[in-house]
């Protein structure tokens, strides 16, 4: 066989060799990203053993599977504010931006939201837990399976 003798095979042998390696260095592909808005409600006003700078997360799936999140240590905003998230979910990749309004200031002061998420699959999730407001952020990886909780404090 003279054809593994000529400089074409293995011009083209190189070139195949090649296109496999770049074809395996490809990153993997990401579904559609999906974004859902959820309005979240404010709670407890600040009291005085309440430290500003304890702010954080608790995380928890409920028995229907639905995502609820708890945030603590919020400042500046007001029993008619707003505390709102916007969730952004990429194949199993998932970015949450917290969006406050801070309100009238001749309301009382309020410290915890919460929100109700309903968009997530009983799948393994990386979250990542934005604060656009105070330039926090977290991030964790949790499974939706009921009774699942994870707390962790926002850093800058």
């Amino acid at each position: 066989m003279t054809i593994f003798q000529t400089v074409e095979f293995y011009i083209i042998a190189a070139v195949v060799a090649a296109a496999i390696v770049a074809a395996s260095a490809l990153p993997s592909k990401r579904g559609a990203a999906r974004t859902f808005l959820f309005g979240g409600t404010l709670a407890e006003p600040r009291t005085p053993d309440t430290p500003a700078s304890d702010q954080g997360i608790v995380v928890q799936v409920d028995d229907f599977g639905y995502l609820n999140v708890y945030r603590f240590g919020l400042e500046g905003v007001h029993e008619d504010g707003a505390y709102s998230l916007a969730v952004e979910i990429a194949g199993f990749d998932v970015v949450i931006n917290e969006r406050l309004t801070a309100g009238s200031r001749r309301t009382a002061e309020m410290t915890q939201g919460r929100a109700l998420l309903d968009c997530f699959g009983r799948e393994r999730y990386h979250i990542q837990y934005k604060s656009e407001s105070t330039g926090r952020s977290c991030a964790f990886s949790l499974n939706m399976a009921p009774g699942n909780r994870i707390e962790r404090r926002l850093e800058l």
